[in-house]
């Protein structure tokens, strides 16, 4: 039976849309963002290094319960004081038993099973478990904001990365726009050289116009490289990052994010970094676990105080055999075991007052970073607006320069400068956009107040 045409048609088109990739979906700057926080290697090994911690806090825990240990053994022997051990435990032992002194002085092969059963509870450590477990527990919580502080990093290099690409992009059309100009006019001075309208001279110039420009263009597209390989990397892989969104609405909720941190002001800045910035916090939980460690190595200065508890069985055989138990409550005082808890106790003050210079030369260098990047924010939203209002002014003399060329009243080549010009204060703004926008972003992160969520990534 012939098959009808429209089911061939139909099986073509089929194989055509299964085997024909499906277009890359582009990314956007909170879905890079996201993407890094999920993926990145360094980010998650210190996710890992946070749960281990945490396994520390219940080891230091666990030292408040008791341990119990149970055991088989087997034992066989001639050895006189071990077998009438043996014979003892077992209640074997008699009378008859020492009228035959050889008997007791040689005795045979003695075997014997046992089973033990011990459980040991320590009371007193001088204080050693409290201070290791809250120590344990502050290293846990410095480990957490470290985790919290990476992830800000992390934001604030994607965020950069990102927008680095579209801005070396937009760089690249820029510059080949520009390349082009320059180009038409290193042709129209050819021709005036030619036709002995102008010098030699003015051809040269031209011709070092163009070279400079396609040197910046060479490297406008290697930054457009350098900046895919970073934005890759900071997501966690190899591959290239694909198409980019271009947000129009970014800088308008970077303005509205400047505006509001503004109006707090510096100082307020300053004080809510000292506050809610991770590494400080990691910092100060770190001193703190410093300082209980340094308490807890007055614990050799002090009596150590513990209880046993034994339960022996014995007989030659696996049957059960005699039974028998110890109970065991001991207190133990150190007075000198070769200076080991003095040096131990000197060795933790010293940690904790090399933490406490580090935490004050932390705290210079976040007032420091706080006002650095309020500043940089500062100058770049003044510029940002000097160039709005530059282009705007280049883009009327250029419009005006258009117009007179159109009626013979300038030459090409100042039309073709003019064109340059308008180019050149487009870049200029698209470069102090991206930068203020990071700017903002840094700041943010200077303060502690940086995440995934922030509302510069998404429309409210």
């Amino acid at each position: 039976m012939k098959t009808p045409p429209f089911l061939i048609m139909s099986a073509l088109l089929a194989a055509l849309i299964f085997f024909v990739p499906a277009p890359l979906r582009a990314l956007t700057l909170a879905e890079a963002v996201h993407a890094a926080i999920q993926g990145n290697p360094d980010l998650r090994a210190a996710r890992l290094d946070e749960e281990a911690q945490k396994t520390r806090s219940v080891q230091a825990l666990g030292t408040y319960l008791p341990t119990l240990a149970v055991g088989e053994s087997f034992i066989t022997t001639n050895n006189p004081l071990t077998s009438f051990g043996i014979l003892l435990n077992e209640a074997l032992v008699t009378s008859t038993s020492f009228t035959n002194l050889n008997t007791l002085n040689n005795p045979a092969n003695t075997q014997t099973f046992g089973f033990q059963a011990q459980l040991s509870e320590t009371i007193f450590s001088g204080g050693g478990r409290f201070h290791g477990l809250r120590a344990a527990n502050r290293q846990s919580e410095a480990r957490h904001e470290i985790v919290r502080w990476k992830e800000q990093l992390l934001v604030e290099q994607t965020s950069r990365a990102y927008l680095d690409v579209l801005l070396a992009s937009d760089r690249v059309s820029v510059l080949t726009e520009m390349v082009r100009a320059a180009r038409e006019e290193e042709k129209i001075a050819r021709d005036n050289v030619a036709a002995g309208k102008s010098v030699r001279a003015e051809y040269l110039a031209a011709g070092v116009h163009v070279k400079h420009l396609s040197v910046r263009l060479l490297e406008a597209q290697k930054d457009v490289t350098l900046a895919r390989i970073r934005l890759s990397r900071l997501l966690g892989h190899s591959k290239d990052s694909g198409m980019l969104v271009r947000d129009p609405d970014l800088l308008g909720r970077a303005e509205t994010a400047y505006r509001a941190l503004g109006d707090r002001g510096v100082e307020a800045l300053v004080g809510q970094a000292l506050s809610d910035r991770p590494d400080y916090r990691a910092l100060e939980k770190e001193i703190a676990a410093r300082r209980e460690m340094a308490s807890g190595a007055l614990a050799g200065f002090f009596p150590q105080v513990s209880a046993q508890g034994l339960y022996n069985e014995y007989n030659p055989t696996l049957a059960w055999g005699k039974q028998d138990y110890t109970v065991i409550g001991q207190i133990q005082w150190n007075l000198f075991n070769g200076m080991s808890d003095k040096e131990k106790r000197e060795r933790a003050s010293l940690s904790l007052l090399e933490a406490e210079y580090k935490e004050e030369d932390r705290r210079n260098a976040l007032i420091y970073d706080v006002r650095a990047a309020w500043a940089e924010s500062e100058t770049l939203y003044g510029a940002l607006k000097v160039d709005e209002g530059r282009l705007q002014e280049e883009s009327e003399e250029r419009r005006i320069v258009h117009e007179r060329y159109r009626v013979g009243l300038v030459r090409f080549a100042d039309m073709l400068r003019s064109d340059v010009a308008y180019r050149r204060a487009r870049l200029r703004l698209l470069s102090d956009r991206t930068r203020f926008v990071e700017a903002v972003l840094a700041l943010k992160k200077a303060v502690g107040a940086l995440s995934e969520k922030d509302p510069v990534f998404r429309n409210s």
